[in-house]
């Protein structure tokens, strides 16, 4: 009980929709033991407009491949518009047995992230969903039971009210925020860029935090093409990085952006070979941190 009545007051606390998403996922794992958690932030029109993810490398996963099941009708994420529409919760469950485990959406989707069984639930706001939480077991684990839907059920009032959007309805804010404000990281990666800006090397799930900062929406069941430029940001801290090493800026090659999800910590540094002379520097690669 204690962990549900610390869920109900974050809840009640006012954060942004994205934050709140990001806070209540350790407390839901405390009251429904599972794997790994997902939510969004859902449209009227029953788009999905942000998402978290505890797996971020799930992220291009469900860009690339989610979309091409949404009219299958073994795949999970067929009840989609549906589940939005009746702000459902569990329609998937009778879904998952028989032939459930060699269907293609199963291989294809559920088996690389290990998230075999699914809890659905659709957060609703006046009748409308607005958000959705997706609760997910690995396969060596039991399945959701309607236990397991009576409790998230009970939720829901409360998740609705943390996904509530202001009435301002101001989803992203990108003040920069003092390096002070950091707190605990919760999702990082890296990559390394070779002279204008062209990636060569990114960790998993940097995809995610990158179409975050940028502001994307993180709807996976439409086609989404890759992005191909880097975020604002990324590309300023660059242009400080390179000025610092051609002895034009004297700008710290670091620098936070506060968003609804949290605070952005970017961090550049020139990666130089060994013997490089300092006036060969300026065409070496970049290391970029981003958490």
């Amino acid at each position: 009980m204690g962990a549900v009545e610390h869920l109900k007051t974050l809840c009640c606390l006012g954060l942004p929709p994205e934050s709140a998403m990001v806070a209540v996922v350790p407390l839901l794992h405390e009251i429904i033991p599972h794997g790994w958690t997902r939510l969004g932030l859902v449209a009227p029109d029953a788009t999905i407009t942000s998402t978290y993810g505890e797996r971020p490398e799930a992220a291009a996963l469900y860009r690339e491949r989610l979309w091409t099941f949404m009219d299958d009708p073994s795949a999970l994420c067929s009840l989609w518009v549906p589940m939005v529409r009746a702000v459902g919760i569990g329609w998937t469950l009778h879904r998952q047995g028989q032939g459930y485990l060699e269907s293609g959406y199963y291989r294809e989707i559920e088996a690389p992230l290990d998230s075999c069984w699914v809890l659905d639930a659709m957060i609703g706001d006046g009748g409308r969903t607005i958000g959705f939480v997706n609760l997910t077991r690995p396969r060596s684990a039991r399945p959701f039971t309607a236990d397991d839907v009576q409790r998230l059920d009970r939720l829901r009032p409360w998740l609705a009210l943390a996904f509530r959007r202001s009435p301002s309805g101001n989803a992203r804010q990108e003040d920069e925020a003092p390096i002070s404000t950091a707190g605990p990281i919760v999702l990082s990666g890296q990559m390394i860029l070779a002279p204008g800006a062209r990636v060569v090397f990114k960790t998993n799930g940097l995809e995610y935090l990158l179409r975050t900062l940028a502001g994307e929406p993180g709807d996976h069941t439409r086609y989404v093409p890759a992005r191909d430029k880097l975020p604002a940001p990324v590309l300023t801290l660059l242009r400080q990085t390179a000025g610092a090493a051609n002895g034009t800026s004297k700008t710290p090659r670091r620098m936070q952006i506060s968003t609804a999800h949290g605070v952005f910590t970017l961090e550049a540094q020139r990666l130089v070979p060994a013997d490089t002379h300092p006036e060969d520097i300026g065409g070496t690669r970049k290391r970029v941190s981003l958490r």
